[in-house]
């Protein structure tokens, strides 16, 4: 073999135990990117006169207990928001057997002739009571949850003041049920008209789903949404 062929033999053998030895080499570590996340839990109790009267005409009541787990990115926005309520009727009320209620203190007489609470059936009353997720939407007679998804999915990705903001916007003042094209009170019909062809679709989206108030007397979702804002703390959480 020629000088000049040996040269280039060695030459083709040296780079392939090069890049041989560059593929088995170690890769230095790269450090794990970390998110901040912040974590609030809001409650809101609304009192309600309602719902109806009981055979004795004697007003029904109810205590409804709006719950939100929420999460929120450095900025203030949404990244994950969890709704749930506990409903606490009178118990003069007796169509809704499965509806969690409270009759009364012990040593105190029961409230519109309800039997007279002890300790041990103020316990167990207590212990009975159950949130609307628990309850389900086929007892508590509505698609609450579903209702509700779409509120919580509309809700990602925005902050609270923006989302207070599309309410004051987009919600009836009356009763806060998001507008529709056939209100028929004469002040939702002018604030609905005042919406642009863009926020009237963006708003039809959410009614497709969700016609359920956001803050009236059967609980205030926006409030509990403030509050689990209000109430938050930071969770560090590692990317790989």
């Amino acid at each position: 073999m020629s000088k000049m062929k040996m040269v280039a033999a060695c030459l083709v053998l040296a780079m392939g135990l090069f890049a041989l030895g560059g593929c088995s080499s170690p890769q230095t570590a790269q450090p794990a990117a970390e998110m901040k996340v912040f974590r609030g839990v809001g409650e809101s109790p609304v009192f309600r006169v309602g719902p109806g009267k009981d055979k004795n005409g004697g007003n029904i009541y109810s205590l409804t207990y709006v719950i939100c787990s929420a999460l929120f990115d450095k900025d203030g926005k949404i990244i994950d928001v969890h709704y749930d309520g506990l409903e606490l009727l009178s118990p003069n009320d007796v169509e809704h057997p499965t509806a969690s209620k409270f009759s009364g203190w012990p040593g105190q007489a029961g409230f519109a002739g309800a039997e007279a609470n002890t300790d041990e059936t103020a316990a167990k009353q207590v212990a009975a009571w159950q949130t609307k997720r628990e309850r389900g939407d086929k007892e508590y007679g509505m698609n609450w949850s579903e209702q509700v998804a779409v509120y919580q999915n509309f809700f990602k990705g925005k902050t609270v003041a923006e989302i207070e903001q599309w309410f004051a916007k987009n919600t009836s003042d009356l009763n806060g049920r998001p507008l529709v094209a056939k209100m028929t009170n004469p002040k939702d019909k002018e604030k609905y008209n005042k919406l642009t062809d863009a926020e009237k679709k963006a708003l039809a989206d959410v009614t497709s789903g969700a016609t359920i108030s956001l803050k009236d007397a059967h609980g205030d979702y926006i409030d509990a949404l403030k509050k689990a804002y209000a109430n938050k703390a930071e969770v560090s959480i590692s990317g790989k």
